[in-house]
């Protein structure tokens, strides 16, 4: 399945490119979006490729009970541990990034590109495209429609959350 998400951002390309590189930014979308416990566990640099090892329980991540379950005899467990990989090019706005799940590798694929186009001083558009398969019978389309659901969700409170951000690090002297 094939996604692009976009929404407008309060905050310039250069602004918002800087944030989303923070741990600090990271923690706060996390946490507003009722992600934790979310837990950074590794986080590499070299170049222009990040690479992160996440892990997130499904809990707390709002899906509802009868999938949580599915997910559960799925995956063995309550909790997601997986890789997340980027490679920033910081001059052009663009990340492409690919997550690599600790199980069923050859059965889940999820990959795209988040770039950022700049439409004033204050203002950009956020672009998330890619593609997610699932390849399990019966049930892959129905979680790859699930995942972009949730994606899509998370997408649509993006804006308010770069506000609420805004407003919180002026309120505490920081920008």
């Amino acid at each position: 399945m094939e996604f692009r998400l976009e929404n407008k951002v309060p905050m310039s390309a250069q602004e918002l490119w800087q944030t989303v590189q923070t741990p600090g930014f990271d923690a706060f979308v996390a946490k507003e979006l009722g992600l934790y416990p979310h837990m950074r566990l590794e986080r590499e640099s070299s170049g222009y490729l990040i690479r992160r090892r996440l892990s997130i329980s499904l809990s707390n991540v709002g899906l509802p009970r009868i999938t949580r379950k599915a997910a559960n005899k799925v995956l063995g467990g309550d909790e997601i541990v997986y890789e997340e990989i980027q490679g920033t090019h910081w001059d052009r706005f663009q990340m492409p990034w690919k997550i690599r799940p600790p199980v069923l590798t050859k059965k889940f694929h999820a990959s795209g590109v988040l770039r950022l186009a700049p439409i004033d001083e204050s203002r950009c558009l956020r672009i998330m495209e890619g593609r997610i398969h699932v390849g399990l019978f019966a049930v892959g389309s129905l979680l790859e429609r699930m995942i972009a659901e949730q994606a899509k969700s998370i997408s649509d409170q993006f804006s308010d959350l770069v506000t609420k951000w805004k407003y919180e690090n002026a309120k505490c002297g920081r920008s």
